[in-house]
């Protein structure tokens, strides 16, 4: 049983779009979670772990939920490729409108109180370099644990 041509690069754009949207949504989750650890002036060792962490659970969270879907849903999804292809763009541009959005709203807050936390924390990635080497691979394991989750999923079906 073959998939039609047009169907293959909906399924693909389906694809491209629900797994940028869940990047996205964990990026900016894990962004939240650094500011408002910041905010609550937790140590800047204590902010970077647990918002880089809180990132990679939620994004391999939300990687495994998609796949349970589409795998429950696999029926509805063929035959409505255009319709989920949309869906998948609009959750897309939205959370990218977020993303954007988020830094002028933020700077609101942080303009309007003096935060020394701000300071502590790019001062504490400042002196660690280490750390910035440390989010890539954070985010090559998210990666690499989407890989195997997709790869465990269809082996199985």
């Amino acid at each position: 049983m073959g998939i039609e041509r047009n169907k293959l690069i909906g399924f693909f754009g389906i694809g491209i779009f629900t797994y940028k949207t869940i990047s996205g949504l964990s990026y900016s989750f894990s962004d939240l979670a650094k500011d408002l650890l910041i905010l609550l002036d937790s140590k800047p060792s204590w902010t970077f772990w647990i918002s880089e962490l809180f990132g990679l659970i939620l994004f391999v969270i939300l990687i495994n939920i998609i796949i349970n879907r589409v795998l429950e849903n696999y029926k509805t999804i063929s035959e409505n490729v255009l319709k989920y292809f949309i869906w998948s763009f609009s959750a897309y541009f939205i959370v990218q409108v977020i993303q954007i959005s988020y830094p002028s709203i933020k700077s609101y807050f942080i303009f309007e109180v003096e935060n020394l936390g701000i300071k502590e924390y790019y001062g504490y990635l400042r002196n660690n370099h280490m750390l910035y080497f440390t989010q890539s691979i954070f985010y090559y394991l998210g990666e690499i644990i989407a890989i195997i989750l997709i790869y465990n999923k269809t082996k199985n079906e």
